[in-house]
């Protein structure tokens, strides 16, 4: 395979080049332009596309001015595509990159590397990200190991219309509310311990402890707090304030499947529990409820309603992300449809990410009385 190499070709703005006429020279200097994350890895089955989210911050600069700035690509064997054509934004300001690399039917290497560089005013800055992207072979006894961590769970996935289907704002990729890599989390030291929350208790929400087969008590590892959404510039914003914890890891066995929590009552037709609305070969979002939206508004009632999980480091059963991809491309009027305790993939490693959101609202995934009963 031959390299491929793009650019994306930038011009100096009308103000910045009025600056220079006067005589102040406005540069952006390296380390101010940020992109995150500075690496990452996604896997995939040969002949499939691989798609990744960047977040490009121009961290200098002047509120008022518009940067422009030249994008490039290189290290890469396996096909490259870089859809935007420039990238303007004013100091301080951010936005989302998305980058696609295909993986060859026949790959050679059992991975490929590509490099993102950024350059200002001709000169090459400091950030770069570093996309890795793996592939991993169907199943099959002949070809196959038994200690693929990604190999296929076995199951097949129904589908159901979704209630509220319109066209498409965004794409789900790009959507703050599908895509949890978006918005982000960071880290926090709260307790690794289940806690106990005042409040009403609602007898039919989704008991994480579904999440593994046999049901388990959890052991968290880690826990994070998940970044807002401004839907204004559909950018994320500074960390939820409004709970402890948004987000926890679970100790898990690298390969164990992970299952669809059951919750009591709450079936959306046909025997299902939820639907997928979004799905990539290393996470998934489902809603318990058939609209294709996280937050549903009732305009009669004004109240949003529905349970949402969101899951992390998770090898997304490859029948799974091929259906729900099918019918993504095919406008999403309907969406893969999940039972209880169905298998909807394996532990990516020694964890499994899970963050809970109730009405659109994300709630502590450590709290017994919700989502823990009996523990």
């Amino acid at each position: 395979m031959s390299k491929r190499q793009g650019f994306l070709i930038i011009s100096v703005s009308t103000a910045i080049a009025l600056l220079l006429m006067l005589g102040s020279v406005f540069a952006a200097p390296n380390g101010t332009v940020i992109l995150d994350p500075p690496t990452a890895a996604k896997s995939g089955l040969p002949g499939t596309t691989v798609t990744y989210t960047l977040w490009f911050t121009n961290g200098g600069g002047t509120a008022s001015i518009t940067d422009t700035f030249m994008l490039g690509y290189e290290g890469n064997q396996w096909p490259v595509d870089l859809p935007r054509t420039e990238i303007l934004l004013s100091g301080g300001a951010s936005t989302n990159i998305a980058l696609s690399v295909t993986i060859p039917f026949t790959p050679t290497t059992t991975h490929d590397t590509v490099t993102i560089t950024v350059s200002y005013q001709g000169s090459l800055l400091l950030p770069v990200s570093r996309l890795t992207t793996n592939f991993y072979w169907t199943y099959l006894p002949i070809i196959g190991r038994s200690d693929d961590v990604c190999r296929p769970t076995g199951e097949n996935y129904g589908a159901l219309a979704v209630e509220n289907w319109q066209a498409a704002e965004r794409q789900a990729e790009l959507h703050g509310d599908l895509n949890l890599t978006l918005r982000g989390y960071v880290p926090t030291t709260a307790d690794l311990r289940l806690v106990d929350i005042p409040g009403p208790t609602d007898a039919g929400a989704p008991q994480l402890a579904g999440l593994f087969a046999p049901s388990r008590p959890p052991d968290f590892t880690s826990v994070y707090r998940v970044n807002n959404w401004n839907w204004g510039c559909n950018c994320r914003g500074d960390p939820i304030e409004e709970v402890e914890v948004s987000l926890a890891d679970l100790a898990a066995t690298p390969g164990e499947t992970v299952h669809v929590p059951d919750r009591s009552g709450g079936d959306i037709g046909d025997g299902y529990k939820a639907l997928v609305l979004y799905a990539s070969s290393d996470r998934l979002t489902i809603k318990y409820t058939r609209k294709d939206a996280i937050a549903d508004y009732d305009a009669v009632h004004n109240y949003t309603y529905g349970y949402a999980i969101h899951f992390e480091n998770v090898c997304v059963d490859a029948n799974l992300l091929a259906h729900y991809q099918e019918l993504n491309i095919a406008g999403r009027h309907e969406l893969p449809a999940l039972q209880a305790g169905q298998a909807i993939g394996r532990a990516r490693s020694n964890y499994v990410g899970v963050s809970i959101r109730d009405a659109g609202a994300f709630m502590d995934p450590r709290s017994r009385k919700d989502w823990w009963h009996g523990y």
